[in-house]
């Protein structure tokens, strides 16, 4: 499937249909755009489309002709069907940040022309929404565009709040022009033209306002749909994307190989590959990124038949499809799957992977400001969760595809811009933070584990890497158990406080027996289906039940201060 997009959002000839209307008095002009760009009237059933170009060519002509913010005005006649659902999506948050830090995150898809990003000013009370151009734009159009865009965000805003917000303050990259509706009676605020980006200002206590159209359990059923069909689309988007798309698109009859998707994107394999590696990537890294993911997709959290999965993917066999899945997740299909339902039976309704609910339960101080700098020290306790989530962002096919073991390739992989765009994103959706005082122990016990390390003599004996590595795993070491409270709720609060003197052994073997799994298998699943690598998923997985020399120094990091003399721990230092 195909569309032609404003500002991210399917543009058809139907949604042009306003024009005629402002135009009427107007019919030389009218005809004279039909001939030149392809406008016509067309009935509300109609999805002809016009294209991208003859849709450039349209808004500078109607520039010209004293209508320089047409493209504005239109954006602002969209209602909510349009877009294949995008605006129902963004309704569907629970809060006016959530919806914002869903456009943050899912900006190249919803806003392809430039980057995207919310900032909070505590000082002036207001929040600022910037769109900034990927390039310096060389053609009007594009500035015609990027205002469109912005008139789009606003649009959106008006159809979520229970009541219309007028913004404080307005900027457009477009430079100035006289019109009969200046740019400030279309915004309804005043507008500086000319600026290096674009921005509206609202008030700051709209963050935090409960959408009337909040719904979790329709967000999270239209999310994986509105995605699929956006990668199909003919927006200017990055190369990776377009792979997806026809990886999509495959009939599942054998692996797509570089020659047949060059030829189905108008390209040869040569010309492909000398695009793939400007952008530092590989075919077989993107192409083998989204099979893991869509594995996962498939056969652990729909249940799809491991056959079908096998054709659809196009393994040869389903030993083969298998062999690739416990590669992968360090698991076979059908344990994962278990896993899946076990935690399902204690799921509310909601994307439990959503690290945004996870990022409220934390500490209030863990929300303040972060960088790279403090993601590689893990001294916080959000630093290793959203240092997790980055990682299995970043190695999505949409950014190449190429594995990360640690966070010192994160910048480079999602280019510095992108980033810290997702880090603000994530802190600004979380908000204040929720804290759960029946996790802190969890936390403590995780900040001591890590500062203990550099006093022990087989930690000293490690390579540097393999030192990273280890603090690594330890940050982690407590996210099943973050992803369980969440899960469960206040009876696994309660095991908690009764466990405080218990052996590691005890904590997880009751966690089991309780609720089905224990904390090591759910953060095994949750780093699943955020995309990490097997190595960190096996540490996980093999914290379930330590039996590796590895793995047991691990756990014994984490026993009962009372419990230093046991026969476990003493063992477990010797080893």
């Amino acid at each position: 499937m195909t569309s032609t997009y404003l500002a991210g959002v399917a543009l058809e000839m139907r949604w042009l249909l306003p024009l005629y209307q402002r135009l009427s008095n107007r019919p030389e002009l009218l005809r004279a755009l039909e001939r030149e760009t392809g406008l016509r009237r067309a009935d509300p059933s109609d999805r002809s489309q016009l294209a991208h170009a003859s849709f450039c060519d349209l808004i500078e002509r109607l520039h010209a002709a004293g209508e320089p913010h047409i493209c504005a005005w239109l954006a602002l006649q969209f209602d909510a069907s349009v877009g294949y659902g995008q605006v129902y999506f963004l309704r569907s948050s629970s809060q006016l940040r959530e919806m914002l830090a869903d456009l943050v995150t899912n900006q190249p898809l919803m806003l392809p022309f430039g980057y995207f990003g919310f900032f909070v000013n505590a000082d002036s009370d207001s929040f600022e929404m910037r769109l900034q151009p990927y390039h310096a734009p060389t053609r009007l159009a594009s500035r015609l565009l990027a205002e469109g865009a912005l008139a789009w965000i606003k649009r959106i805003l008006d159809l979520s709040l229970a009541e219309r917000a007028t913004p404080l303050s307005a900027s457009s990259i477009a430079p100035p022009s006289p019109c009969r509706e200046p740019l400030h009676a279309v915004f309804g605020a005043p507008v500086q033209m000319g600026a290096p980006y674009s921005t509206l200002r609202y008030p700051a206590h709209l963050l935090d306002q409960t959408l009337p159209g909040g719904n979790p359990r329709i967000k999270h059923a239209m999310r994986a749909g509105f995605v699929a069909l956006l990668r199909n689309s003919d927006a200017p988007i990055p190369l990776s994307l377009k792979l997806i798309g026809c990886f999509f698109s495959h009939t599942g009859q054998g692996a797509m190989g570089i020659e047949s998707t060059a030829l189905r994107l108008g390209l040869s394999g040569s010309a492909l590959r000398r695009q793939l590696r400007v952008e530092g990537m590989r075919f077989s890294d993107i192409y083998n990124a989204h099979r893991r993911r869509l594995a996962f997709q498939l056969l652990v959290l729909e249940g799809a038949p491991v056959e079908a999965v096998v054709r659809s993917l196009g393994y040869a066999s389903r030993f083969s499809l298998e062999r690739a899945f416990a590669t992968w997740f360090d698991t076979t299909p059908a344990l994962a799957r278990r896993d899946r339902l076990l935690l399902a039976a204690q799921a509310i309704a909601e994307d439990w992977s959503d690290p945004v609910a996870l990022l409220r339960m934390l500490p209030s101080p863990s929300h303040s400001a972060m960088d790279e700098a403090s993601l590689n020290a893990l001294q916080q306790p959000a630093g290793p969760l959203v240092q997790a989530y980055l990682l299995g962002l970043a190695n999505r096919a949409e950014y190449g595809g190429r594995l990360l073991d640690d966070a010192r390739g994160l910048t480079t992989q999602l280019r510095p811009e992108r980033f810290d765009q997702l880090i603000g994103g994530l802190h600004l959706q979380a908000g204040p933070g929720q804290p759960v005082a029946a996790l802190a122990p969890l936390w403590r016990a995780c900040s001591t584990a890590l500062e203990s390390l550099p006093g022990l003599d087989w930690f000293a004996a490690l390579s540097a890497d393999a030192q990273q590595r280890t603090r690594q795993d330890v940050a982690w070491y407590e996210l099943g158990a973050l992803l369980m409270h969440r899960m469960v709720g206040a009876p696994y609060g309660r095991l908690l406080r009764e466990a405080q003197n218990w052996s590691r052994a005890q904590v997880l073997e009751q966690e089991r027996k309780r609720f089905g799994l224990d904390r090591h298998t759910a953060g095994a699943l949750l780093l699943s289906a955020w995309g990490l690598p097997r190595s960190a998923v096996h540490t996980q997985r093999a914290a379930s039940q330590p039996v590796t020399a590895e793995a047991q120094r691990l756990a014994a990091l984490y026993e009962p201060r009372r419990a230093n003399s046991s026969p476990l721990c003493s063992r477990t230092k010797r080893l």
